[in-house]
């Protein structure tokens, strides 16, 4: 993983401690503030203190601040607002809700022209892509925002596009000399702003190069300035010690290797940073595996793997996945080293697949079939010109000749055009209509229908929505002793079913996850039988995995489904552009997921939301309180049957 620098609104310059008592001070003054601007400035003030120590809190007080800012007019305090709330969702790791409040941020700040809003937004929302393997997306904002920012002027802005420029081309070591160049410029300018959040990065980035190359003498002098800059703002000291732990390792001195990674797990851990949890976890099973020490190492990777998991970032996956296949196999546990090359594989693939490349590609050409429509008509235009032009010459020599000629070529041409413009809008048709079909498997239809007029797909917020996750019990094992094409064959045919009885209940298909598989009713046009229509098709889903144990098939594979089930507010949008998804987010989805995972096979677990608006049209077992993890105790039902 490389350094990624996020401009931040305020930058701690005080203690934890004065910190805390600077906002009972501002609660205290809040309470006294009629609705307006200040009040929104006081919230947001509050949220700036909170965001990185107590994100949780920092959003509440945002929230309300973004509330306020949009009841009173102050398009400004509204944008900061939704940038506050990024920030905290980033501290707690949910990319998807950090990337959707700070495009909306952007949108609020590109309506009211401020440059240096724009600037770090667009920063900030390349910092996502950059995180999640998408490095083209990353350095597409990532340049965008150097440009806004030169235009300001901004040394800080320019410092951070530079830094984050430079984290891109460090991604590859045939570009490295490149990276060193944008990062040298970053910390110059860090300096000439005198910010030390940015020379603290600037130069743990420049460590990194040098470490790389081999010069840890210079490695090291850049990780101290960091700390020492790092250590006044209270920023990513984890990250520096996990590099200057590497830097030990790398000579075989595995002792202090392991004083500055622990160093580097304690820092992150104060601050529940679980991204920087995840990568000091697995430096230090790099150390433990260079000691030949595979069971510690492998504890310490599998621990890596549980944080990346938790905080969904693939490219950080991808590295821990590949180090515990390479543990078990130390270890000669070959099954698990073969399971986990395997998930290093999947996600390898998911990061760099080209099958959304080449839907992209049909939607490009169909706008490029729609562009030669209009070469097309020029070109008729220009032969029509042409033969007109012939006819005259023809008219001087014999105009009886000339009038048969004009008339025969007239004809012919005609004819020509006619049958011409047949085939090309039979070509046209048929290939609009195939990447109509293409989007549309994407897409819901109104969202493709927004995105072809538009160009783009606001996120939209849907206060009533039911989600469905299914999933089949034991996959994993099951799948170890069924041949690929068998397996993909069973897969495909329960997911065409599970298709066919979803589009039946009005129920939108998301997206599949391996053997997983989520729809959701309520959207994109609202309705207010989703949830009656979920479980019905959940019912169905049940009903037929179990028929096709005594009628199915040759060459599909029995598996067991459970269903999980839970109604609420929900997120969607479309998140990408190079690789774009339609998708769903929030605590409802969550809580869906859980629902599922807590649930007996042949079974339908709903939520108590859920339940409250079906009680009347069902039969239930009430499970009651059921523990499931992050979530603590959740009231469930196991839903019997229709009245």
């Amino acid at each position: 993983m490389k350094t990624i620098f996020i401009v931040v609104f305020a930058l701690f310059l005080c203690s934890v401690q004065a910190a805390a008592n600077k906002v009972d001070s501002l609660k205290t003054v809040l309470k006294s503030l009629p609705e307006d601007t200040v009040k929104v400035n006081t919230l947001l003030e509050i949220s700036s203190l909170l965001w990185r120590s107590v994100p949780d809190s920092a959003i509440l007080y945002a929230s309300r601040a973004s509330d306020l800012a949009e009841k009173t007019g102050f398009p400004a305090g509204e944008a900061l607002a939704l940038k506050n709330i990024g920030l905290a969702y980033y501290v707690k790791g949910d990319y998807l809700n950090v990337l959707n409040f700070w495009q909306q941020s952007l949108d609020a700040y590109r309506s009211i022209s401020d440059k240096v809003g724009i600037g770090n937004l667009l920063s900030n929302i390349g910092a996502v892509y950059f995180n999640q393997g998408d490095d083209p997306k990353a350095l597409e904002y990532y340049l965008e925002s150097l440009r806004v920012s030169e235009e300001t002027g901004n040394k800080l802005r320019i410092a951070t596009a530079l830094t984050n420029i430079g984290a891109v081309y460090f991604n590859k070591k045939a570009t490295y000399d490149k990276a060193g160049e944008y990062y040298l410029r970053a910390l110059e300018m860090a300096e000439a702003s005198e910010n030390l959040d940015a020379i603290g990065v600037s130069s743990v980035n420049l460590g990194e190069i040098y470490m790389e190359r081999g010069d840890h003498t210079a490695a090291l002098q850049f990780f101290e300035k960091a700390l020492t800059a790092l250590k006044k703002t209270g920023g990513n000291e984890s990250f520096v010690y996990t590099n200057i732990g590497k830097s030990y390792r790398l000579r075989g001195r595995y002792e202090e290797a392991l004083k500055y990674q622990q160093q580097g797990f304690e820092k992150a851990k104060m601050k529940d940073d679980k991204l920087e949890m995840s990568i000091a976890r697995n430096a230090i099973g790099d150390t433990y595996f260079a000691q030949n020490n595979f069971n510690l190492a492998l504890e310490n990777y599998l621990k890596a793997k549980d944080l990346g998991e938790e905080i969904g970032s693939r490219t950080l996956l991808k590295d821990t996945y590949e180090n515990i296949a390479k543990c078990y196999s130390a270890l000669s546990d070959y099954r698990k080293a073969l399971e986990y090359q395997r998930l290093y594989s999947i996600t390898k693939d998911s990061l760099y697949n080209e099958e959304n490349s080449q839907k992209l590609a049909g939607l490009q050409f169909q706008f490029d079939i729609e562009k030669k429509e209009a070469e097309i008509a020029l070109l008729n235009q220009e032969n029509q010109t042409k033969a007109a032009q012939i006819q005259q010459q023809k008219t001087l020599r014999n105009f009886l000749l000339a009038a048969a000629a004009f008339l025969l070529i007239t004809i012919g041409g005609i004819t020509y055009q006619y049958l011409f413009a047949q085939r090309t809008n039979k070509i046209i048709s048929e290939e609009r209509n195939k990447a109509d079909k293409l989007l549309l498997n994407i897409l819901p239809l109104e969202t493709a229908e927004e995105l072809k007029k538009y160009g783009a797909v606001k996120a939209k917020k849907y206060e009533f929505v039911t989600v469905l996750f299914t999933d089949f019990v034991a996959f994993t094992k099951q799948v170890e002793n069924i041949p690929p094409e068998e397996l993909v064959k069973s897969i495909d045919y329960y997911f065409k079913a599970f298709d066919a009885i979803f589009e039946k209940h009005n129920m939108e298909k998301i997206k599949t996850i391996g053997d997983s598989y989520m729809c959701a009713g309520g959207l994109p046009m609202p309705n207010k039988t989703n949830p009656e229509d979920a479980v019905s098709a959940g019912l169905e889903i049940i009903k037929f995995v179990e028929g096709l144990k005594s009628n199915k098939p040759e060459y599909v594979h029995e598996f067991d489904v459970r269903v999980g089930i839970n109604t609420g507010p929900v997120i969607t949008g479309v998140v990408g552009t190079s690789k774009f998804q339609y998708d769903v987010w929030g605590d409802t989805v969550n809580v869906a997921s859980r629902l599922e995972a807590a649930c007996e096979p042949g079974k339908v677990n709903i939520s108590e939301f859920t339940y409250n608006y079906i009680k009347d049209k069902f039969y239930f077992t009430q499970r009651g309180d059921v523990e499931v993890k992050n979530r603590g105790h959740i009231k469930m039902y196991y839903v019997e049957g229709k009245k």
